[in-house]
């Protein structure tokens, strides 16, 4: 899962106007120059950039995408110098672990949050080598899990920083479930993986809960460490710009406060980046990443992840990822007939995950249903509109129970979740009510008592729609899929009314391309030098994720984020 979202993040979903409004309102609480400078821009642009559907004319990577080049220092009249040992830039998944990490090995640390709140720390874990996974007798191959990582990235990652995920990541995930445990919460892990299907599942997804329908906040007491460890967090105050000597060494951060103070941050040791990517970035968006967006019709991103660090690194030397890469997944409906790109009707459709009949907008099969997220979606990018169609039946409860999915497309009933199945999961009544409820009365979701009357209000040609159910039934009740392979297991045929249909397009979490780092998790320039005193984690850095989201993985990315905020947090104190 995508950094851990869960059900409450349903509330989350957000319009592509609102999409885009957000992220001005992130970028203009800087107020100032170079990492905020986009602000202003984005204002002027708002409305209409809010009402044009059209994501096609992506733009050159130029100062649109980076911004005005940093000020020089002495240009800044500072209202307040602040000094520390470690000054971390984001407070969230990867930027709050490294400020615990970093005090509790004896730094002094800063952290500088943007935003007026941190941005939830997550739940859905990945981690290899675990003291839970020990207890309930789960062991992964880490060779052969290096290996499979870096096939999902086409070979563009670094084997070294994904082997040095897999062989840390059990210790961090102990020292971060020591935590999260002395402040109330208790960790699952899930084993009940299913074996021989289509694509291999590994058994990483570490969940922290406090009970059934438990209220515990993860980021807060996370944010309560920090509190004892003695860090200072100072919200609302953005990055303005890194600070670099003479040598091109970074030594701290100007930074703006809520009242538009210029504040100097020293930091003696280094600054670590965290800001969280540049999902809610929208010139970086159409510059970088325009194929990935094209398939999408929702943002769930966090509003603060402006592409802050990355730009503040580029200007201070950083090699960018030369591909580029976004967190999505076919977890939103828009209405019959749209298109992807078109982020004006979306709702949450969290079934979007379930193998259910998919067809194109003519009504046809195209692909095994059954593939990853990312996957499925890129099969959907050769389809007309860039979107599919599911098509289910009355059956659905029956079907996503023998569907079998795991992480959190997972859907479990009451009875299983009393029987320790997963701790915290949809239910087939979470569904009903959180979507599709909603999305029958927004009319994504298109319901009919005949597949003719569904075909008419999906705008598809009755006969077609017909002629593929037909043959997919004969395949179901043959149990074996002849013409794209999904596992029989997932063959459910679509007969029994009232019919369902409903346009499925990507939901954006996040971007995964970042600046180059080494396994010391310090930036690197295009020589692949190091630009010294500068450190990225999470969705700031790069060389780890390429062309999709390891989703078999189940927390890869915020597993990624905690192991190597902790590991660069001991890095520092230590220098």
């Amino acid at each position: 899962m995508a950094e851990g979202k869960g059900m409450d993040a349903a509330t989350a979903s957000v319009s592509r106007r609102a999409f885009v409004e957000g992220a001005v309102a992130a970028a203009a609480s800087a107020g100032v120059a170079t990492v905020a400078c986009q602000a202003q821009a984005h204002a002027a642009q708002g409305s209409s950039e809010a009402d044009d559907k059209d994501f096609s004319s992506a733009t050159s990577a130029d100062e649109t995408v980076w911004g005005d080049a940093p000020r020089p220092v002495d240009d800044f009249d500072f209202a307040e110098t602040l000094d520390a040992d470690v000054v971390v830039v984001g407070a969230g998944t990867a930027g709050i672990p490294a400020a615990a990490s970093a005090a509790q090995s004896g730094a002094r640390v800063i952290v500088l949050e943007k935003m007026a709140a941190a941005f939830g720390i997550r739940t859905y874990v990945g981690a290899i080598g675990s003291s839970l996974q020990r207890e309930k007798g789960v062991e992964i191959d880490e060779q052969q899990a290096v290996q499979e990582l870096l096939r999902y990235s086409s070979y563009r990652a670094d084997a070294s920083l994904i082997r040095l995920w897999a062989e840390n990541s059990g210790e961090a995930i102990d020292w971060y479930s020591d935590i999260l445990q002395r402040g109330g919460m208790h960790p699952w892990l899930e084993t009940d993986i299913n074996e021989g299907g289509l694509f291999k599942e590994y058994s990483t997804c570490h969940m922290f809960y406090d009970e059934p329908g438990g209220s515990t906040d993860g980021t807060q007491v996370m944010l309560d460490k920090l509190d004892e460890l003695g860090v200072e967090v100072r919200y609302s105050t953005p990055m303005v710009q890194l600070i670099q000597d003479d040598s091109g060494r970074v030594t701290g951060v100007v930074a703006s406060d809520e009242d538009g103070r210029y504040l100097r941050v020293n930091a003696s040791k280094g600054v670590v980046l965290a800001t969280g990517g540049y999902a809610a970035n929208t010139e970086m968006l159409k510059a970088l990443n325009e194929k990935d967006i094209l398939n999408c019709v929702m943002s769930y991103c966090d509003p603060g992840a402006t592409g802050d660090g990355i730009r503040a690194a580029h200007w201070a030397g950083a090699q960018m990822d030369l591909t580029h890469t976004a967190m999505f997944f076919e977890r939103a409906a828009t209405m019959p007939g749209s298109d992807g790109g078109d982020w004006t009707t979306p709702t949450l459709w969290w079934m979007g995950s379930q193998p259910f009949l998919q067809v194109n907008r003519h009504g046809e099969r195209f692909a095994n249903e059954s593939l990853p997220y990312d996957y499925d979606l890129h099969q959907d990018a050769n389809q007309p509109g860039h979107v599919f169609v599911q098509v289910f039946d009355s059956n659905w409860a029956d079907d996503v129970a023998a569907f079998h999915t795991i992480g959190c497309s997972r859907i479990v009933t009451e009875e299983q979740q009393q029987n320790g199945y997963e701790p915290v999961s949809w239910t087939p009544e979470k569904i009903e009510a959180a979507t599709m409820e909603p999305a029958l009365q927004g009319g994504q979701l298109q319901q009919a008592d005949t597949i003719a009357e569904l075909a008419e209000k999906m705008g598809m040609d009755p006969d077609t729609l017909q002629a593929t159910i037909d043959r997919y039934n004969e395949l179901c009740d043959a149990g074996s899929d002849d013409d794209f392979w999904k596992e029989s297991y997932r063959m459910r045929p679509v007969r029994q009314a009232p019919f369902y249909a409903v346009t499925v397009g990507g939901q954006l979490l996040c971007t995964m391309d970042g600046v180059w780092i080494d396994t010391k998790l310090r930036v690197l320039d295009g020589e692949g030098r190091p630009v010294e005193g500068l450190y990225a984690v999470g969705n700031d850095s790069g060389r780890y994720f390429s062309d999709c989201y390891p989703e078999l993985f189940v927390g890869a990315a915020c597993g990624r984020s905690i192991t190597f905020g902790y590991l660069v947090g001991k890095e520092l104190a230590e220098a």
